[in-house]
């Protein structure tokens, strides 16, 4: 499924741009295998939020800038077990999360957290591969914390 969304920004006439942006197919800084059940208490992970990639000249109608491979890959099992799956940014600064989820499905968020951190609840999250990017809403980065946790 993550091969047909890159595939449609080829179709979109995109090749130039999406060759820059976040890539699904590009294997995370980051790489982690854990389950819904590890993550009951939170697991959190040092990043650097941002990039150089402007999510607005990439086809995504969001203000943010990210890397383009992704922060994290997490293979995450056993999420079925649960109501939902929260991941939530925090850091001293503005920060955006994209992420592409184990069905291929796109979701960001802005703001969503305490202050100017993002969050977001996945409900009825499925198990499998989730692609994850920390950016910042303005150009530049800072140290940032990525916590995911199911309920």
């Amino acid at each position: 499924m993550k091969r047909l969304v890159t595939a449609a920004f080829f179709l979109l006439g995109l090749t130039g741009v999406a060759a820059a942006c976040p890539n699904v197919q590009m294997a995370g800084v980051q790489n982690y295998y854990t389950t819904g059940q590890d993550l009951w208490s939170p697991n959190s992970y040092n990043v650097i939020a941002g990039g150089n990639q402007q999510l607005r000249n990439c086809g995504f109608n969001n203000t943010g800038w990210v890397i383009s491979q992704p922060d994290f890959e997490f293979r995450l099992d056993g999420l079925e077990s649960y109501n939902r799956l929260n991941i939530r940014v925090n850091a001293n600064c503005d920060t955006v999360l994209l992420v592409n989820d184990a069905t291929g499905r796109w979701y960001f968020n802005d703001d969503g957290g305490q202050g100017l951190n993002a969050s977001m609840d996945i409900m009825g999250a499925r198990s499998g591969v989730y692609d994850i990017w920390v950016g910042t809403y303005h150009s530049g980065t800072c140290s940032a914390t990525l916590t995911l946790e199911t309920f």
